[in-house]
This record gives structure tokens, C-alpha cells and sequence, in this order.
């Protein structure tokens, strides 16, 4: 699997979790474009590098930031606030929506897989299943960093402190990168899981 693209694809949603907290509710509607733009980078970027076709991951940036900037633009001081506090929750939890619908419908490591394995295993029913379970184990560990951002964002705004609450670093940080690399490892783990073939056969990988 070409990881270098796939943590590419997730970049905008690291540049919207960093910019919404550091320009905070004042520019939060700038973190959210400046997120749009990159995604729209990323998604003509993949389809040149790879000779056409968008990522689902990519795409589905350019239209969630998208919409997130539009209700910052339109949206008052309190939604602004609401943006800084529960924006990188809620924009994890539509990720993680669109990489469990995708892993009943056409799973998206599958578009990342296929630039390192052979297109004759493309179709082939472990190929799928491998990267329906990998889709599924992402989706999983980017609901539960949404639910760390949604903690976080309720500390947030009921603290009083200027500096923020203690959690944070923990919350917004710690325990998000933490899911990332068990994800990376278990992805590696599946990918590379030797399956029961049919003697004769060679059973493919999801890459």
C-alpha cells in the first residue's frame, strides 16, 4: 500500500485540527479554507500522479472543508466557537463515516493499495476483503480520535483557565497520533497476513 499518499490524503485534517487551535474562533473560517485548498491540492495532485481518478478520501476534504468554511463565513461569533471547539471532532467523525460506507461499497486503502500490487489481484476476493477489514480498522480509530476531539472541545469550553484546559495536549494531540500509528502498524499487520490459498495458487495482498 502506498502509505506516503494515503497520509497525504489525511493532511488536510491535521492542518484543520493545528489552524483551528492555534488562529482560534476569530480565524477559524482561515483554517477551514486553507484545509479546502490543500484538499483541492491533494485530490488534482493524486489524479495526475496516477493518470486520472479521485480519491475518496481526497474529495471528501475539498467538500467537508468546504462546507465548514461556508458556515464560517455565514455563521456568527458563537458558531465560530463552536467551530474552534467541536470542529475537529465532527470533521473526524465524517471521516470516518465516509471509510466505513466506503468498506461496503469499494473500500478506500483500495485506492492506495492498487498502486503496489499486481492489477491481475485487483478483483480478487481477498484483495477485497483485506482492504475492507484495513478500511474498517481506520474508520474505527478515526471515530474514536473524534470522540477524543469532542472530549476535549467540552473541556474547552467550559474552562475558565487562559491557557486552556490540562487535557489538551492529551485529548487534541496524544491520544489522536497514538490511534494514527496503531492503525499504520495493524494496516502493515493485515497487509502482510499470509491467507489460506488453494494449493497452486498465490494468494494476494491488500498491499
Amino acid at each position: 500500500m502506498n502509505a506516503k499518499s494515503m497520509i497525504l490524503g489525511l493532511a488536510p485534517w491535521f492542518v484543520f485540527a493545528w489552524s483551528a487551535e492555534r488562529l482560534g474562533a476569530d480565524h477559524v473560517t482561515l483554517a477551514a479554507i486553507a484545509a479546502c485548498v490543500l484538499a483541492l491540492a491533494v485530490t488534482v495532485y493524486e489524479a495526475v500522479r496516477t493518470g486520472g481518478g479521485w480519491k475518496i478520501i481526497d474529495v471528501a476534504g475539498v467538500v467537508l472543508f468546504g462546507v465548514i468554511a461556508l458556515i464560517g463565513i455565514v455563521g456568527d461569533a458563537q458558531v465560530d466557537e463552536a467551530l474552534v471547539f467541536f470542529g475537529r471532532g465532527g470533521s473526524a467523525f465524517v471521516l470516518a463515516a465516509v471509510m466505513a460506507v466506503s468498506a461496503f461499497t469499494v473500500p478506500f486503502t483500495e485506492q492506495y493499495a492498487r498502486e503496489t500490487v499486481d492489477p491481475a489481484l485487483w478483483h480478487s476476493p481477498v484483495f477485497r476483503a483485506k482492504n475492507r477489514q484495513i478500511s474498517l480498522l481506520w474508520a474505527g480509530a478515526i471515530a474514536l480520535m473524534g470522540c477524543s476531539h469532542i472530549v476535549a472541545g467540552l473541556l474547552a469550553s467550559t474552562s475558565t483557565a487562559s491557557g486552556g484546559h490540562p487535557g489538551n495536549i492529551l485529548l487534541n494531540w496524544v491520544v489522536p497520533i497514538a490511534l494514527i500509528v496503531f492503525a499504520v502498524k495493524r494496516t502493515r499487520a493485515i497487509a502482510d497476513a499470509a491467507p489460506s490459498a488453494p494449493a497452486g495458487t498465490t494468494a494476494p495482498t491488500a498491499g
